[in-house]
Parts: structure tokens; C-alpha cells; sequence
């Protein structure tokens, strides 16, 4: 496939400049950028969900039109496009419907591939009552199903453990040795490197560069990634809101703790104020079920206290949940200055007969964007038209907006680049520092290390230790740390990507030869 002088522009927003890109079958090509460089924008006019202004791409030296039925293009999104009110097994037959006398069935190619993502006993569960890496799988699952000659994968596995990226991984490289065109999009770099034969950075809507062979780095991706930008480059300081604060007054706290499922044991906890607090474990620990919980999103027993308050309607009344899914945080047909009003309550942007104040709601939503770095044309720019890390910065701006005691979020910074990881970092640690806490549930120990000044480790619904970050002097010992509580081991001269390591280097030459 050949793409040639492909440009989109959104409104004032010059998505892509003229792209020139070939793809090869029989390899991995690894699209990096920033958030914003047109990573997204291009997969999907690939895949025919958007319309390009002008250029052209050719399969095989003939003009081809995106949504051509003869070359069909499976895309594995970063949020799940998938039907929630159907099952699992009826996300695979969409399209395929049989007839009014006969109900579709899944073939046994369908049921090999279910089983061999690990959901095959999911099949007849709506996708609603399923969690987000069982809807990610399955929209793996409905790419593999698919006569198709090209698969793109969008930051397909930010929503999945080890096992499953591995399995995933697996899946490209067969596809791959097959013949196949096979495009992974990710933020990870040290998962581009192991697994991806050629990188191309994408800055500003153009390929800015093509890594290969003992070029391909993650300091390399990363130098390029960050190429023309104003970058902090100072290590996080050793002081951090909320470090060694034992004084600081209480916020929250949760006694005898529990989930009538069984996700997490009875637990004790306390929140400080200037806490970041970093929720960290395997899945299936309990983690991410207990910081829904503390959240008020999730059903719990016990006793909670928030600063002078009781009970669980407090949770709900002075805490702002962010789950790991975008999705379920914004709205994409509205604008960036409805999304980032659209928490307030009505005193605060109606007035008279509950009519909207439309000046207040734009002087809001200008202050916020400004503040918190949102890169935009202005409020009534569609949010759609914004990258993934913007729009999470308009997601975390609207929680934060309403001023609770403690910010709850799920995953702050998944499929984000580097550049908007350092904002988000800094928009947590600036919110707690002015008196307030945040409770972070991350799976990357890089992230915790950045962000966090306490670390609760859970395994099997229990506490097993507390870490302060500032006894740590880097993120590869902090790592260590970690995965030995999780009871995972980790070569300790082999740099640590997360909570466990992907690929060993003797993988990673193997691939390589």
C-alpha cells in the first residue's frame, strides 16, 4: 500500500500535511507522534471513518478507495467500537446476519479464536456487564475473524495484562509472517521496539522519521518524539505534595472496607491531604475494584469517612471518578466547553428557569483550557476533533472542575504520549497540593513513580505493603520493588516498561536475526 500527499485538516486544525508512507506486507510498522501529530486521523481514513481533502493511496499500484469491500482493513481501536447491548458472540456475527429463517451461529474458526483470546466462556455475557478488556478482545477478536489484508491496532492492549498482550503480540507476528499489512500504533516504546520491524514518527501531520534495525531505539523513538518541542527535562523533584506530611489533616478514610463480590478483603485506609495515592496491582488483586469503590462507582461495605462527613453518599457527593474508558467520561458529539462544564451543577452555570448561561460557560471553559494546557481551536471546537491526550486532559479538567475533596481515576494517563503525561502529572500533583487528594489506579510503574507519593500494592483483595516512593532513587529499583510484591520477579538490569517485563533482550535479538 502506498500513500501519497494524503491531507485532513478539522476546522483550523491541519490534522495531516501531505503524507507519504508505504506499507509492506510480512512486517510489523510501528506509527509513533505525539499526541495531536495525526496518528489517529490517518488509521481512520484508512479504515474509511473519515474522508481525506486530498491525495491518494494505492494497493498494489492501483488507486484504491478507502471502505473498498475488496480489500477490507480491520482496526483494533484505542476505546472499543463495540455493540454493549449485544454478547460477545454477537459482536463477532454483526454483518453477517443470516436470514429471517435462520439466527446466525458462530462458525468454529469464531470459537478457536474466543478461546484463544480467553473469552470463549464469555460468548453469551452482553458486552455491557463485561469489563474493558474483555470489550478490547473482542474487538480483537472481530478484527481476526475478517477476511482482511491489512489490520491496523491502535493502542489495542492499553487495557490488557501481560498474558493477554503477549498472546496478542503473538497474533500480529502470525499475521505478520503470513503476508499480511500489519500497522500497530502505540505509546508504549519499549513494545515498539520488541515487536516492530520499522517505526515511523509522525510530527505535525508528517513522517518526520523511519527507525529500523539497530536504529530502532526507545531513546531514539523518544528523541524524535519530542524533536522541536519545549520539554522539562528536570527530574521530578524529591519533594512531592504529601511526602512525609504524617501531620497533614485527614480527608478520607475507610474502615473494614469491602466488596460484597469478594474483588477485595476487608482493608483500613487513610487519605492525607496533598496525597497522591497510586493504587497498584495484577489483575484480578482487587485494585481497580477498590478505587472504583473509594470513587462511589462501585458498591462496598464498611465504614467511610470524608472529612467530617459519613457514608457512601458522601463518597458520591465529594469525590470525582474518572474510569479507564474515555468513553464513559465525555461526550464526543459535544464541544470541548460543554465537556468541561458539563460536571457543574445548575447554580453554578444556569440561571433563572434553569436557561444555561452561555457567557459563563464560555468564560469557564477558556480559563480551563488555558490552565490546563488543552491544545484547541477554542470551547466550540468538537471535542472528537481533539487527540487522545487532550482529550483526556478535558476529562480530568471537568472532574476537577467541580472541587472535591479527593479526585478518584482510573488509568490517568492510558494511550498518551509523553509529552502529555508530563502535564497530567503535573495537573494531579498541582491539584493536591492545594489541599485536596488523588487516588490513582495505574498498571506502568513508571507512571506511579512519577505521580504518586504513596503506593498501596494489593494481591488477592489484600494490602500486602505501603511504599513511599521517595525511597526510591529510580524508577528500575522502585519496579524491582514492585514486582517482587506481586510476586513476580524481574531482571533487574533489564529497564522496567511496567509492572512486569514484556520481552527479555534475548527475545527481542531473536526477532531481530
Amino acid at each position: 500500500m502506498e500513500i501519497r500527499g494524503v491531507r485532513k485538516r478539522f476546522g483550523g486544525t491541519q490534522a495531516l500535511a501531505g503524507v507519504d508512507l508505504t506499507l509492506r506486507g510480512g512486517e510489523i510498522l510501528g506509527i509513533a507522534g505525539p499526541n495531536g501529530a495525526g496518528k489517529s486521523t490517518l488509521t481512520k481514513i484508512l479504515c474509511g471513518e473519515e474522508s481525506m481533502d486530498s491525495g491518494e493511496i494505492l494497493v498494489d499500484g492501483r488507486p484504491w478507495q478507502p471502505g473498498d469491500l475488496s480489500d477490507p482493513i480491520a482496526i483494533v481501536h484505542q476505546e472499543p467500537q463495540v455493540w454493549t447491548n449485544l454478547t460477545l458472540e454477537e459482536n463477532l456475527l454483526v454483518g453477517n446476519e443470516g436470514s429471517r429463517w435462520r439466527a446466525p451461529a458462530a462458525g468454529e474458526e469464531q470459537r478457536r479464536i474466543l478461546r484463544s483470546l480467553g473469552v470463549a466462556h464469555l460468548a453469551d455475557q452482553p458486552l455491557e456487564r463485561c469489563t474493558l478488556a474483555v470489550r478490547q478482545r473482542t474487538e480483537i477478536a472481530r478484527a481476526l475473524v475478517r477476511s482482511a489484508r491489512f489490520f491496523l491496532f491502535d493502542e489495542p492492549n492499553s487495557a490488557l495484562t501481560d498474558e493477554e498482550s503477549h498472546a496478542l503480540f503473538a497474533f500480529m507476528h502470525g499475521l505478520a509472517d503470513q503476508g499480511y499489512i500489519v500497522v500497530f500504533i502505540s505509546h508504549r516504546l519499549s513494545e515498539m521496539v520488541a515487536h516492530c520491524d520499522r517505526v515511523v514518527v509522525i510530527r505535525d501531520g508528517l513522517p518526520a522519521a523511519t527507525l529500523t534495525g539497530d536504529a530502532l531505539t526507545e531513546t531514539a523513538i523518544a528523541v524524535e518524539l519530542v524533536a522541536g518541542q519545549a520539554v522539562r527535562t528536570e527530574r521530578r523533584a524529591t519533594s512531592r505534595p504529601g511526602d512525609g506530611e504524617t501531620s497533614a489533616a485527614e480527608v478520607l478514610a475507610v474502615t473494614g472496607w469491602s466488596d460484597g463480590a469478594g474483588s477485595f478483603r476487608p482493608l483500613d485506609l487513610a487519605l492525607r491531604r496533598g496525597d497522591v495515592l497510586a493504587v497498584v496491582g495484577v489483575e484480578g488483586s482487587g485494585g481497580r475494584e477498590l478505587v472504583a469503590s473509594l470513587g462511589g462507582h462501585r458498591p462496598a461495605t464498611g465504614t467511610a469517612r470524608l472529612d467530617g462527613a459519613h457514608g457512601t453518599k458522601a463518597l458520591r457527593a465529594r469525590t470525582s471518578y474518572l474510569s479507564a474508558d474515555r468513553q464513559e467520561m465525555l461526550f464526543q458529539h459535544m464541544s470541548v466547553g460543554e465537556n468541561l462544564v458539563l460536571r457543574l451543577g445548575r447554580r453554578e452555570i444556569c440561571g433563572p428557569f434553569a436557561r444555561l448561561r452561555r457567557r459563563e460557560i464560555q468564560s469557564r471553559s477558556r480559563q480551563m483550557i488555558e490552565r490546563y494546557g488543552v491544545r484547541t481551536s477554542g470551547p466550540a471546537q468538537n471535542l472528537s476533533a481533539l487527540s487522545g491526550g487532550n482529550q483526556q486532559k478535558v476529562a480530568i479538567a471537568a472532574a476537577m472542575a467541580t472541587m472535591p475533596d479527593v479526585l478518584v481515576i482510573e488509568e490517568p494517563t492510558r494511550g498518551v504520549d509523553i509529552g502529555s503525561k508530563a502535564e497530567i502529572y503535573a495537573m494531579l500533583n498541582e491539584f493536591a497540593a492545594d489541599g485536596r487528594a488523588v487516588v490513582v489506579f495505574c498498571t506502568e510503574a513508571p507512571e506511579v513513580f512519577e505521580v504518586a507519593n504513596r503506593v498501596m500494592v494489593l494481591e488477592g483483595g489484600r494490602i500486602v505493603q505501603e511504599l513511599a516512593v521517595r525511597d526510591y532513587d529510580t524508577v528500575d529499583a522502585f519496579a524491582h520493588a514492585l514486582a517482587l510484591l506481586e510476586g513476580v520477579d524481574t531482571p533487574q538490569d533489564q529497564p522496567s516498561t511496567g509492572l512486569t517485563t514484556l520481552v527479555g533482550p534475548s527475545e527481542r535479538t531473536e526477532k531481530s536475526s
